[in-house]
């Protein structure tokens, strides 16, 4: 039998899409938007360093002491849809005190200072093009 090939189904995958509170350990709080889970290092701001390449500005990414879900939702994609990439919203100021646990198996946390304070280093020796600045 001749005439149109069947038309293939869509091939469709579930994606979750959250956003998130990362409570930084650069003494940050960082609301942002993210396909699946959340990340464990996110480059917040220039209170932990960074590197300038090219005269770019790249910040080094700060560790997550806390996690919260502000929301969460399902959605049906095209299966060749590349996964979005992460977008930072907003960013505030922790205010927790920095936390010493006292059991061993307990991680410490930098609360509203930042966990290390570092330099930033040119790769190449050019100078990052726009001022680097942290609120």
């Amino acid at each position: 039998m001749t005439g149109q090939p069947t038309p293939q189904p869509d091939r469709r995958q579930m994606r979750r899409r959250c956003v998130f509170d990362l409570w930084l350990d650069c003494g940050h709080i960082a609301t942002i938007a993210a396909e699946g889970w959340y990340p464990v290092s996110v480059a917040c701001c220039n209170r932990l360093g960074g590197t300038i390449l090219h005269s770019h500005y790249l910040p080094y990414t700060s560790g997550v002491d806390y996690v919260q879900v502000l929301s969460e939702h399902y959605e049906h994609q095209p299966e060749a849809t590349p996964p979005e990439p992460l977008r930072l919203l907003s960013r505030r100021p922790r205010t927790d005190p920095p936390d010493q646990p006292g059991h061993h198996w307990a991680v410490p946390t930098a609360g509203r200072y930042p966990a290390r304070v570092g330099a930033t280093w040119s790769i190449d020796g050019s100078h990052a093009t726009a001022a680097v600045t942290d609120p």
